[in-house]
């Protein structure tokens, strides 16, 4: 079931992940139809330092039965006062895709709400939030034709998925309802932050363009990096994943001190 700003939300906001010891958390936001499954691994590559807290979004994984959120506003807000407790250490928020545009907007929103700024912003895979996005609408369409819009930008659903009519019918609307958030979010210009932000893209996604990743440099007054790895719009879920892991405990470390550096292999212009 998808409802616009729906209510009975009782799941819990962040999956488990306690690191007591961590100098610093890193609150993970996923692409569209995702859930967390994708960020778990990265607790076992990246540095113990770094205490990974993927946000979990209701109308999948452990909150399928929950209503799916089709207004990023609501959503943020909602992630915001969740998470708010949990910035009593440094920490860091990343992004991929749609979780690239949740991520500039929650740093935002916190900052908002008198919680201080992350120490870093990593977003990825995703144009900023204020370049006009390069295809039309396909929230609207027919399954058929958005199928069809999925494999052409993206590359379309696990064939799994595609061959399975149940899950077909359990994954399309929470792809329609993420769509629907992203294509219809509102760009607010707000001062910019303060913290430094990378920007990371696969090569070959052609969603991505190479103004529209440096474009993220302006939404900060600190320093700024974009980097390009081997790959399409899933390049951190591949064989860069490893190098991707590497930028991001290496800026942190940056940032933070007291992270172990982790090798990395990329393109990077830098500020």
């Amino acid at each position: 079931m998808i409802l616009p700003n729906g209510g009975g939300r009782t799941g819990s906001w962040l999956a488990p992940s306690r690191n007591p010891d961590a100098k610093v958390r890193l609150f993970c936001l996923p692409h569209a139809g995702a859930g967390t499954a994708g960020y778990h691994a990265w607790k076992r590559l990246l540095p113990a330092e770094i205490e990974i807290c993927p946000v979990q979004i209701p109308g999948r994984e452990s909150r399928l039965a929950e209503p799916s959120y089709t207004s990023s506003e609501s959503l943020i807000e909602e992630i915001a006062l969740a998470i708010a407790d949990r910035t009593d250490k440094p920490y860091a928020i990343f992004g991929h895709s749609m979780g690239a545009l949740l991520a500039l907007d929650l740093a935002l929103r916190l900052r908002e709400h008198g919680q201080p700024e992350p120490a870093y912003l990593f977003v990825s895979g995703r144009n900023a939030t204020h370049v006009p996005m390069k295809h039309g609408s396909i929230h609207k369409l027919t399954d058929e034709e958005f199928l069809d819009a999925l494999a052409i930008r993206y590359g379309g659903l696990p064939q799994e998925i595609l061959e399975t009519p149940e899950l077909l019918e359990v994954y399309l609307p929470i792809l329609r309802a993420d769509l629907t958030l992203l294509e219809t979010h509102t760009y607010i210009e707000r001062t910019p932050l303060a913290c430094p932000i990378s920007a990371f893209a696969g090569k070959d996604d052609q969603n991505v363009s190479g103004m529209g990743l440096t474009s993220w440099g302006e939404h900060t007054v600190g320093s700024f990096e974009s980097v390009w790895f081997e790959g399409d719009h899933f390049y951190l879920n591949a064989a860069s994943r490893t190098s991707l892991l590497g930028v991001i405990a290496n800026r942190l470390r940056d940032a933070l001190q007291g992270i172990p550096t982790l090798n990395e292999s990329s393109g990077s212009d830098a500020r």
